[in-house]
């Protein structure tokens, strides 16, 4: 008998061990069955296929379902699914975008005592040519002050609302409700029971999201998603959650969202038309938004599913860790690019009792007030420990400005010393957009030069100068204080007489001089930052700031400008560091300087490349 290559799974090779099988096989007497037969001329060689083909096919099935049982080596969305089902963790549906509008109702009919939004009032916003619906999830009532009717700070969500109700046959937890449609945003899912169709006393039921707290007669239903990529729920067994009858009617309200469609960044200048009547007033336009449309994403991918469903299982659904909230608001809110959490204790200056957190969006530098209170009371809220006072607070972004010199061999190269500019521009770019502009990741600059080198054979070395640089924008003819938890924190050792900023305007007995700062050599450690005349570098105000070297923190008790230079609306303070390298900790975020030159105001390219011919 022939020995079998089992390992060996594809066509060819199987169709090669079933020729050699054939080819050695003999009789009881010996001989060979097959002596000095062609397989591939004769019409043994379409069975030899067939048997082949089917044992690919086989072979190929066996090793799919052993794939799809597995959460790393799953290929199908829908395995995902089951298999998180499993860690407790349920995909997260799409996400409507969010916003606030504020607006007041002009002489409501019969000037009445209180005014009232109903639920589900439709505004109407624009966004890229394209009419969007924006609704409030819940009735908002007012009462006039001073005899105006202000409405403040209304929270409305893109989507169309849609009500499907079913009734009752089997109750239990094996009879399922599915929401026939994909793109539901499943946090505006609003359910209520009604006894019957002849009796209309209805019943409100919250979702619950984990056992805790549930108890046989607790009004909760369970989500889950299906198969098939469409959402279901389901009730209590009398056990867990109250159990529902037979007959009842169960309504599911719910809106179908757009996405990340309708997400608006930038400054605040979205505005939205009310298509209903309040106090038989119609406000047809001109409502802006207090805060603009934000928060919009799809549903979770194949590889996000992959991601979250681990780390959700390692927090439990609790937030008791720094890294239980950050595996929390990482699954539950999907704006969110970069997470950082670390406990009060360990916080400078310390916050005993609280536990600090800092997200970095996909789009923008820093999150909206309003979706801090949503992670708060909506995602933290019912999973941290009591004690714990969850503080939010904006990253520190440490802008680094390169200056770099190539030596290039034209002899040795296709490109021009042009293009190769262009060529470490891109590739310097991409290392900060791939490897950096997240929490905890710190510039290597061995690892960024060895990548430069390596671009090119006519790359001979590199050698580069590196500034790091922290903006920050006073309020015009106010003080502003920088010091203890304000100061201005690099976070890296700095090299003393390296520190300058860009320029500005201060008033100096009553007349208008243009300015900037630059510290004064005192001490190895510690020294002083005068205010210089932009022109001829003569102190204009001594002492107006002190920096420590060491730490890296400039205070500042007393910043009054009196206006910025054109096109430059902050002020940059640059400074070298003793190391190449940056780093990160916290709530630090490493991002590549794009400033451009701008003599006037002393501010210089964010990112300067020589190319010197060799």
């Amino acid at each position: 008998m022939a020995n079998y290559r089992l390992a060996e799974l594809d066509f060819d090779d199987i169709k090669v061990n079933l020729k050699q099988f054939l080819t050695n096989y003999r009789d009881k007497d010996n001989n060979l069955i097959f002596k000095d037969y062609d397989f591939e001329a004769s019409s043994l060689n379409i069975l030899i296929d067939l048997l082949s083909y089917n044992t690919h096919y086989n072979a190929y099935l066996a090793n799919m379902v052993a794939n799809e049982m597995f959460l790393d080596s799953a290929v199908k969305r829908e395995s995902a699914v089951s298999i998180a089902k499993h860690l407790g963790y349920t995909p997260l549906s799409y996400r409507s975008a969010k916003a606030t509008v504020s607006f007041t109702v002009p002489a409501p009919t019969g000037n009445p005592s209180s005014l009232t939004l109903p639920k589900y009032s439709p505004f109407t916003a624009t966004i890229n040519s394209t009419q969007y619906t924006f609704v409030n999830l819940d009735t908002v009532t007012i009462k006039p002050v001073n005899g105006n009717y202000t409405f403040q700070d209304v929270t409305i969500v893109e989507g169309e609302p849609l009500t499907y109700s079913f009734r009752v046959d089997v109750s239990g937890p094996s009879e399922k409700y599915t929401i026939p449609n994909k793109n539901v945003d499943t946090s505006t899912i609003r359910v209520v029971v009604q006894n019957s169709y002849s009796d209309l006393t209805i019943t409100s039921y919250e979702l619950s999201e984990s056992l805790s707290g549930v108890s046989a007669t607790s009004k909760v239903f369970f989500l889950e998603e299906n198969a098939s990529g469409f959402f279901e729920i389901f009730f209590g067994d009398d056990g867990l959650g109250k159990k529902l009858s037979p007959g009842n009617i169960v309504t599911i309200q719910y809106l179908i969202s757009n996405g990340n469609i309708c997400n608006v960044s930038g400054e605040i200048d979205q505005y939205f038309s009310l298509g209903t009547t309040v106090g038989g007033v119609t406000l047809s336009s001109g409502i802006l938004a207090t805060t603009n449309s934000s928060g919009g994403d799809t549903a979770d991918t194949l590889d996000e599913i992959k991601f979250k469903a681990p780390r959700f299982l390692s927090s439990f659904n609790r937030a008791v860790t720094a890294n239980d909230y950050k595996a929390i608001i990482e699954a539950n809110y999907p704006l969110v690019e970069s997470v950082s959490v670390w406990g009060g204790e360990d916080n400078d200056p310390p916050q005993y009792g609280k536990v600090i957190i800092s997200l970095k969006p996909y789009n923008g530098f820093t999150v909206s007030n309003a979706i801090k209170d949503t992670i708060k009371n909506t995602i933290l809220a019912d999973k941290k420990v009591m004690a714990i006072i969850p503080e939010f607070i904006d990253p520190n972004y440490l802008y680094v400005s390169i200056d770099t010199k190539i030596k290039f061999d034209p002899k040795n190269s296709r490109y021009t010393s042009n293009e190769i500019e262009l060529i470490i521009r891109q590739t310097i770019t991409d290392y900060f957009d791939i490897e950096l502009q997240k929490f905890n990741k710190s510039f290597i600059y061995s690892k960024l030069s060895k990548t430069i080198d390596a671009l090119d054979t006519s790359i001979i070395g590199n050698s580069s100068s590196i500034k790091l640089q922290k903006r920050i924008t006073p309020i015009v003819n106010a003080n502003n204080g920088y010091s203890n938890s304000s100061a201005i924190k690099f976070a890296n050792k700095l090299i003393s007489g390296s520190i300058s900023s860009t320029s500005f305007y201060y008033y100096i007995n009553e007349q208008i001089k243009t300015g900037y700062l630059k510290d004064k050599l005192t001490s190895a450690s510690n020294s002083t930052i005068d205010l210089l005349d932009s022109t001829t570098d003569t102190v204009l105000v001594s002492s107006i700031g002190t920096v420590n070297y060491q730490t890296g923190v400039l205070s500042f008790d007393n910043i009054n400008p009196a206006g910025y230079l054109e096109n430059v609306l902050d002020i940059r303070i640059s400074a070298k560091i003793e190391e190449f390298d940056v780093q990160s900790t916290r709530d630090i975020i490493i991002v590549l300087d794009d400033s451009t030159l701008y003599t006037t105001a002393k501010r210089y390219s964010g990112l300067n490349i020589n190319v010197i011919t060799d």
